[in-house]
């Protein structure tokens, strides 16, 4: 995360103003076009001069359609709450209402990257749900960012081992009305196939073929998931991001789209996923405190 340029006190006491909305070309006239998918604006986020937040470092981000607002968590333990502007398919404003770090029980914010680093984000009713990794657990929080409780984790999520390591853990997290809390690793467990996904709730499990490493689910207005993977060429510097539907009732997954930069996408490390209204999401990139990547946001549609 970068750094803020005063102390974090005065910052999550301070009234924050929006970001510069920059126009971000996603696609390039030479792109793919998919069936049930569609991009309908992309921005880049750049601090305003006079910004007293950055929005650096978003792993997820949630929708609260009752009250408005756009949440999100970071890998430096921070929980955004922001408001989102969106009219005639385009992505007006982005600003920062308040800024909170996530807390303990007793009140004291997280302690150390073991602690702070969430990944996943999700609301449940008045409540947040947060996954975390390096040390994979899922919480419920309220929207001032203080812990509420700890949810049980499925049994193969509990122990730390079973990880590939530990920036691969907790991932994702979802809230599904009929199946619960659904959460997922960013690559598979030890004793999975390395090439696959599973998607864990408290007696149920999804698997699905993997084309990258899973970043985010989102719900969908008919009640399936919109499941987001990123892949990263570090040889060739290529980058693919696949969007997928699981249908739950079915267990089957169908493959929406696959953005690839090879074809003319110009992508970043994409990591949160929404749903705004209807069947409209959208979708966020984290630039890992690193100055040449870029955080975008995304508008986008898809057809169930």
């Amino acid at each position: 995360m970068k750094k803020f340029g005063f102390t974090l006190p005065l910052l999550l006491t301070a009234a924050l103003s929006g970001a510069v909305l920059e126009e971000w070309p996603l696609a390039s006239e030479n792109r793919t076009r998919f069936t049930d998918f569609k991009i309908l604006d992309a921005k880049e986020v750049v601090p305003s001069p006079d910004e007293h937040a950055d929005f650096s470092g978003i792993s997820d981000i949630a929708y609260d359609r009752e009250n408005g607002l756009l949440y999100g968590v970071s890998d430096n333990g921070l929980l955004y709450v922001m408001r989102v502007k969106i009219g005639k398919k385009r992505i007006k404003a982005l600003e920062i209402v308040r800024l909170e770090e996530l807390k303990g029980k007793n009140g004291k914010p997280l302690k150390g990257k073991k602690m702070r680093d969430a990944e996943g984000l999700d609301i449940l009713g008045k409540e947040l749900i947060v996954s975390f990794e390096r040390k994979p657990r899922i919480a419920l929080f309220d929207t001032d960012g203080k812990m509420i409780r700890k949810v049980e984790l499925p049994k193969p999520l509990r122990k730390r081992s079973n990880y590939r390591g530990k920036n691969k853990m907790l991932e994702a997290v979802v809230f599904h009305p009929d199946l619960g809390i659904l959460s997922a690793p960013e690559i598979a467990l030890k004793k999975e196939d390395r090439k696959s996904h599973t998607i864990y709730g408290k007696d149920i499990r999804f698997d699905m073929a993997g084309n990258g490493s899973l970043t985010a689910m989102a719900l969908t207005k008919k009640g399936n998931i919109l499941i987001l993977e990123r892949r990263f060429d570090p040889l060739f510097r290529y980058r693919t991001v696949t969007l997928s539907l699981l249908n739950p009732e079915k267990g089957s997954v169908k493959r929406l789209a696959e953005l690839r930069s090879e074809d003319g996408w110009k992508l970043d490390n994409f990591e949160g996923l929404t749903r705004m209204e209807d069947d409209r999401f959208l979708m966020i990139s984290d630039d890992n405190a690193n100055p040449l990547q870029s955080v975008v946001v995304v508008l986008l549609e898809i057809r169930e």
